[in-house]
């Protein structure tokens, strides 16, 4: 009995510092920039810089990172360039604010030039339909009426010097 609550126990903490495989979603920005040839599609994400509100559409400045199997972007991976997202209709700046995770489908549609700081940078644009924002939304300034609860479950495994200590579960708010 005891093997075996250590064999589950053990599956259980590798499979929780397993990380997602990421999603293949073609050339990175980096990529298309480099080589000048925009391709048709393109499944890309990252952290947004900056948003722009136009008349009849938002441009969205993004920093690309990887995406994992789900599309989320991985933030502790090296970024792939920048683009630009080109959505019809307006965006609240609030809720695409600076930092917020994003993904995007969509189609090339060429390059623009722009500056990263004082660094002239050409960007590839990305005419899209579908943009996905991943992680929660900004609380800066917005009073949600009270805490956020937010339930957790932890294994661990202890040891008592020369022997096995046992297992723990635990449930925190």
């Amino acid at each position: 009995m005891r093997q075996t609550l250590i064999a589950a126990c053990s599956a259980a903490l590798i499979a929780g510092c397993a990380s997602t495989p990421p999603a293949d979603t073609g050339p990175t920005p980096a990529e298309v920039r480099d080589s000048g040839v925009a391709q048709s599609e393109v499944h890309w994400g990252g952290q947004i810089v900056k948003v722009k509100n136009l008349r009849d559409r938002t441009l969205i400045e993004v920093l690309a990172l990887p995406l994992d199997s789900d599309g989320e972007p991985q933030i502790d991976e090296t970024p792939q360039g920048r683009f630009i997202v080109d959505k019809s209709g307006f965006l609240e700046p609030h809720e695409y604010a600076s930092g917020r995770l994003v993904e995007v489908r969509g189609r090339l549609n060429g390059f623009t030039d722009g500056t990263v700081g004082d660094s002239p940078y050409r960007y590839p644009v990305v005419v899209s339909e579908r943009v996905r924002l991943w992680g929660d939304p900004p609380s800066e300034g917005v009073s949600s009426g009270g805490p956020r609860i937010r339930p957790s479950i932890g294994v661990g495994v202890g040891s008592g010097g020369r022997s096995w200590g046992g297992v723990g579960i635990g449930i925190g708010f």
